[in-house]
């Protein structure tokens, strides 16, 4: 493991991750990068799992072999035909985008950052199934099969004559999210059948990183997965990669949960140089919408972080399912602040962070005294320092996930599936393994859990109100109105969850059914369940009654929604008593 000469030092990347739609947006990308070189980050990080299937062709493939020094004209003066003729879509996408990522990475250059294509492999565009139909056994896709390898090298030989202004490449293989992976694979070939996993990870990724290091850059690869045993097929492997492989991991284990423990795997990656991911828009934290200023805990991670001898720190702001959203477009938009200064000073104070945050987003007063601005600042900080702590009582119960990406549940089956399959908190703590049992005392902690974040985010709004003078009315106003949302927001989801643990005790406790205490949780379930009709009454009204913003707002708060919740409690009928 890697050791850093001291625990105070700034971590040496510092890089922002762009996931959605918004890495193509090339004003966007320039209005970060300016954000970026204010707090000092110098990493962009461009995350899309098509980003360079969309950016070069290869030219192999379409009757061309592509030689160092050829451009994409040169190759495309060479198969333009065959491109018009097979993927006439594809014929002039390629060169287009070039341009575009040619200008990104000048600008870049000028302000003195590095950028990263960041993608889930293996990706590959459809005509390839029909030039190599051998690729598919039985309509299913071979994941063994070795052409991919030779195509995985092609593509990076081509990708880095063509941009060598590309710092490197950040890759996940194990996460079953990309379109060919020996974890989603359902070829039953008699190679695929006989396949280990870990061989695969290993072949895929040295695939790749044969041409990058021949070009001078760097292969970072992560260790995004879902469960223990998917951590231990990739661990090994990317332990006994080259060296000069970066390794990066999600600051918890799983995904972006921040009630789940640090990720077991910071500091045991065997000599290699580790970076730590860290989320700021908030897929599993409310997107902003329900407010969560993570600084307590960016601050308590990223010190384990460097104990552990880690180099680099990446802030994701926005996520590839939710197009149009972004931390940058709600309060969560501090953990973008909080993240660039703990990750260049980790001495640095909460005052300071904060400050920082109101003189630059202009939300003070012209001339201030010391003292107004302390103030000031005071305040913004009781209000978005406790933001969390309530939001992950409104999102979680008892430390566990009990959402769909901050979105409710829809059914009963579908609650608990996330809870305790998906996102198990079990799986990676042993102590939860009981957290949402059916028995009398995690019902009411988890109802009192519910009540209580009401009541945090209820005293939240009321502070927001109530802003110091040396604040602009605009900014408070503003402030205040998304704190209203957020109390909405929070109520609603009280709502669902309690009706949801009330029906799983009614339904699967093993405690006495005759008793007082079951006969009263009967009642109060039936009122609970029958709640979330009104409701649906209450979000389709907010639907044509308000024009909140961010529009994802209504994403979160949907009557539809509510109503497939509704049905499907109303249906999960049981022998209740009384």
């Amino acid at each position: 493991m890697m050791e850093m000469d001291g625990q105070n030092q700034s971590f040496e990347v510092r890089a922002l991750e762009l996931h959605s739609q918004y890495a193509w947006d090339y004003n966007w990308i320039i209005n970060t990068m300016d954000f970026m070189k204010n707090l000092d980050f110098n990493t962009l990080v461009l995350h899309r799992n098509d980003f360079i299937d969309l950016i070069i062709y290869p030219g192999k493939y379409f009757g061309y072999e592509e030689k160092a020094g050829d451009t994409i004209f040169e190759t495309y003066s060479h198969i333009f035909r065959k491109l018009y003729r097979y993927t006439p879509t594809r014929r002039s996408g390629p060169y287009q985008r070039r341009a575009f990522l040619k200008r990104v990475l000048e600008q870049a250059k000028r302000r003195g950052i590095d950028v990263y294509i960041e993608n889930k492999e293996l990706y590959f565009p459809d005509i390839l199934l029909e030039f190599y139909p051998n690729l598919v056994h039985d309509g299913h896709i071979c994941a063994t099969d070795p052409f991919w390898l030779e195509f995985l090298q092609v593509k990076y030989r081509d990708f880095f004559w063509e941009f060598p202004e590309v710092a490197g490449i950040i890759t996940a293989p194990a996460t079953g999210e990309s379109r060919i992976s020996i974890k989603s694979n359902r070829c039953q070939c008699e190679r695929c059948r006989c396949a280990r996993k870990e061989d695969w990870f290993d072949n895929v990724l040295r695939a790749m990183y044969a041409p990058i290091h021949e070009a001078g850059k760097t292969l970072v690869v992560r260790d995004f997965v879902f469960d223990p045993q998917a951590h231990g097929e990739i661990a090994g492997v990317m332990e006994r990669l080259p060296e000069d492989v970066v390794i990066s991991l999600k600051n918890t284990p799983h995904d972006y949960y921040p009630t789940f423990p640090d990720n077991s795997r910071i500091g045991n990656v065997g000599n290699h140089r580790q970076w730590i991911e860290y989320d700021a828009m908030g897929q599993y934290f409310g997107w902003g919408v329900a407010m969560a200023d993570l600084t307590g805990d960016y601050r308590k991670r990223m010190r384990y972080a460097r104990e552990k001898g880690a180099t680099g720190v990446v802030i994701r702001t926005d996520w590839e399912s939710l197009d149009g959203h972004t931390a940058f477009g709600t309060p969560n938009r501090i953990n973008l602040y909080a993240g660039a200064m703990l990750a260049a000073d980790p001495g640095v104070s909460d005052r300071d962070i904060y400050l920082r945050f109101l003189r630059s987003e202009n939300w003070l007063k012209d001339g201030l005294t010391p003292e107004e601005t302390g103030e000031a600042a005071r305040w913004f900080g009781r209000l978005m320092g406790r933001t969390w702590e309530a939001t992950r009582r409104m999102l979680y119960v008892q430390g566990c996930v009990f959402s769909d990406s901050s979105l409710m549940p829809v059914s009963f089956a579908h609650a608990f599936w996330l809870a305790e399959e998906k996102n198990s908190l079990k799986a990676w703590d042993p102590s939860k393994a009981d957290a949402l049992a059916p028995d009398r005392e995690h019902l009411e902690a988890a109802l009192a859990e519910k009540k209580e974040a009401v009541e945090r985010v209820t005293a939240l709004c009321a502070l927001s109100g109530e802003p110091p003078a040396g604040i602009r009315p605009e900014k408070a106003g503003e402030l205040a109105r998304r704190f209203g949302i957020h109390c909405e927001y929070a109520e609603m989801y009280a709502a669902a969850v309690s009706a949801l643990m009330l029906t799983r005790y009614v339904r699967e406790t093993e405690e006495d059914r005759n008793s007082e205490y079951y006969r009263a949780i009967c009642w109060k379930r039936r009122q609970a369940v029958e709640a979330l009709a009104d409701w649906e009454i209450r979000l389709r009204r907010m639907a044509v009654e308000t024009d909140y913003t961010p529009h994802t707002v209504y994403t979160l708060m949907d009557g539809d929604r509510m109503r497939c919740l509704y049905r499907d409690l109303r249906e999960e009928e049981t022998d209740e008593i009384g």
